[in-house]
């Protein structure tokens, strides 16, 4: 009697959870285009259930240069954009594991904003700071604006900087002393 070890791929949904063995007259089947059990297309989705939420925030992130080179083509000064910086905000939308959803809203809000700004108030609050004087009211005033953008661009490039920080340490092989 001959022994031998047949290896076949065992296919695994990310949305129902189902696994199967997809043979075909009893050879090793094409990769298959939908779950066996729940027939959805994206049973292989390499993003393993984004909610909407957690994508609403990677876009808003994404979208702050945007948001920054706009303001400073409108204030015809470069300086704004210069405080935001796009190459950590990709390497910290792409860490592995992915931030948490809580981590992304400490890098849209973080503690101290003052304007908060966003894709739903970049036209309406352009200009205008909290009025010092009139607690609860705002004033015109570009210069203040301005200046408060950049301190706005600078607390979430540290915000980004201090998860991409505490996400290596946590993934880095601890070394022993002996």
């Amino acid at each position: 009697m001959t022994i031998s070890k047949i290896q076949v791929n065992e296919y695994h949904c990310v949305k129902c959870g189902y696994r199967w063995i997809n043979r075909f007259n009893g050879k090793e089947g094409l990769i298959p285009k939908r779950c066996a059990k729940c027939k959805k297309r994206n049973w292989n989705d390499k993003k393993e259930g984004i909610t909407p939420e957690e994508n609403g925030l990677r876009r808003r992130i994404k979208g702050m240069k945007k948001l920054y080179e706009y303001s400073s083509a409108y204030w015809d000064t470069p300086s704004i954009t210069v405080y935001w910086n796009s190459g950590l905000a990709d390497r910290f939308l792409n860490l592995n594991p992915r931030p948490s959803v809580a981590e992304l809203r400490q890098v849209i809000y973080p503690p101290g904003l003052v304007i908060g700004l966003n894709s739903q108030n970049q036209n309406t609050c352009r200009g205008y700071v909290p009025d010092s004087q009139r607690p609860g009211r705002m004033k015109y005033d570009e210069k203040e604006y301005l200046r408060t953008l950049k301190f706005e661009a600078k607390k979430r490039n540290d915000a980004m900087r201090q998860i991409i920080n505490n996400h290596s340490s946590k993934n880095s092989p601890i070394k022993d002393g002996g």
